[in-house]
């Protein structure tokens, strides 16, 4: 299989799109994958490579305002992830796929077959769900207004109908007005198909009074493996240690 940084991905307003490309040596197919809001393309790569050592080349873009894109946070996204479905077209069928903002782009592609992990089609998003967006999901995100993505996903509107097969896949556990909104669309668009995850489901708990200061914290532990300054420090710290050429 080869992994690849792919450098020459542009989306159609002219924005370079940073991605990963992981090829088996005969595809049988092409697949985009978009990452959440908050994310990046580092994030889709364990999938990717389990659909990649399946036979499916996969593509894995960063969003504008996300990892490497050179662009802030803004309308657009969905022209990232054309991008890698327009790349992916070099293998015959493609699908797209992704995760919460991810999904909902995904759903809303050119690609041949779409699926949507827990897609951002909630039926009336909460306040709890606004407020864990804005104060939590943003860390990653270069905009200077955390509430910016939510006029952003109003701007994006109703998924679209047509006859290709879409796969919608939920937790058990899942946000419930996000849950509502699967069910909805999942019953409103043609072909498709929704399917529960039942596995790795966190349950409800007693939770101490606390627990509001201390998700902030939780969270930037939980995050650190994919924040791109350490890779840096540790790239720095390894090549001091052993020398660039050593590596």
């Amino acid at each position: 299989m080869r992994f690849e940084r792919l450098r020459d991905l542009r989306s159609s307003d002219g924005h370079a799109v940073p991605a990963y490309l992981l090829e088996p040596e005969r595809p049988a197919g092409g697949i985009a994958l978009a990452h959440g809001y908050g994310g990046a393309k580092e994030q889709m790569l364990g999938l990717a490579a389990h659909l990649a050592e399946a036979g499916f080349a996969a593509c894995c873009p960063d969003l504008r305002g996300h990892g490497e894109h050179p662009a802030p946070l803004g309308p657009g996204l969905l022209q990232d992830l054309e991008s890698a479905v327009g790349y992916c077209r070099r293998y015959g069928r493609v699908a797209a796929l992704g995760h919460s903002l991810g999904g909902r782009l995904a759903l809303m592609s050119s690609a041949d077959l779409l699926i949507a992990v827990s897609p951002a089609i909630p039926k009336r998003p909460s306040d709890e769900g606004r407020a864990m967006l804005v104060a939590f999901g943003s860390t990653a995100v270069r905009t200077p207004d955390p509430a910016a993505i939510l006029p952003l996903l109003q701007a994006l509107g109703p998924v679209p109908d047509s006859a290709r097969p879409k796969l919608l896949l939920v937790a058990e556990g899942d946000v419930p007005s996000l849950l509502e909104g699967v069910a909805e669309a999942s019953a409103a668009l043609t072909a498709a198909e929704r399917q529960v995850i039942t596995h790795q489901q966190h349950r409800a708990a007693p939770l101490p009074e606390t627990i509001g200061a201390y998700l902030p914290h939780w969270f930037n532990h939980t995050d650190l493996k994919t924040n791109p300054e350490v890779a840096e420090r540790v790239q720095a710290w390894l090549e001091h240690r052993w020398g660039a050429k050593g590596i």
